[in-house]
């Protein structure tokens, strides 16, 4: 259900930073929040965290035994290093927020993600994986896309989900020659630009008012 509601990250960030394209944006998240999402996003991994506590507790997600492993370093953190600990634990997590969240919303705020009637228009589920992703550094080998922790595969991923991303370079070269021959929008577009399009797409929804077909095909 990517870029739809029925995806749990569809709004992630709400009402800090509005990914939905159907619906007009406030003052703060207009003019504001669009241009302050690197502080919001070093707080990310708290934020999600969060969210997805609060779903096991309404009984949308499993409890695991992994659910633990957050807390607990953190404790350690305090109980080896005490405050300093905590600084360090929290400049981690910031860290980690900020580089992968940027990345991954990068990967579904696209000017092209976020055009509901293209999307609505496809009539196979694949199709709509791919047009509701984005991707960049297209065919970058194995160990330099490490930068981009392999998110420049992230249309792949959505598609064969189980599949080792060692193997996405490999696959990703068959995706584009099939959206070629089926005339499906494959966005291989540059870094940079790729992210002034997300920051845009924050404070201005590009598909106002419009409905998101969740299902697409059989």
């Amino acid at each position: 259900y990517t870029n739809t509601p029925l995806d749990n990250h569809f709004k992630g960030t709400d009402p800090f930073i509005v990914t939905d394209p159907t619906v007009e944006r406030a003052f703060l998240q207009k003019h504001v929040m669009p241009f302050l999402h690197p502080i919001i996003l070093v707080f990310a991994l708290w934020g999600n965290y969060s969210f997805h506590l609060t779903e096991i507790i309404k009984g949308n997600e499993k409890l695991s035994p992994w659910k633990l492993f957050l807390p607990s370093l953190v404790y350690l953190f305090y109980k080896f290093h005490g405050t300093w600990g905590l600084a360090l634990m929290v400049t981690q997590a910031g860290a980690t927020g900020l580089y992968y969240f940027t990345m991954a919303l990068m990967n579904h705020n696209s000017e092209k993600c976020l055009n509901v009637e293209l999307r609505n228009s496809m009539d196979d589920w694949g199709a709509s994986q791919i047009v509701s992703c984005a991707d960049w550094a297209v065919q970058g080998k194995f160990l330099p896309s490490i930068i981009y922790l392999w998110l420049n595969y992230h249309c792949v991923h959505h598609l064969f989900p189980l599949v080792d991303f060692s193997y996405h370079r490999e696959i990703q070269t068959i995706l584009m020659e099939a959206c070629r021959d089926h005339g499906i929008q494959y966005e291989a577009g540059n870094f940079f630009d790729i992210y002034g399009q997300m920051v845009r797409s924050f404070g201005t929804p590009l598909s106002l008012w419009k409905e998101i077909n969740a299902y697409n095909g059989s």
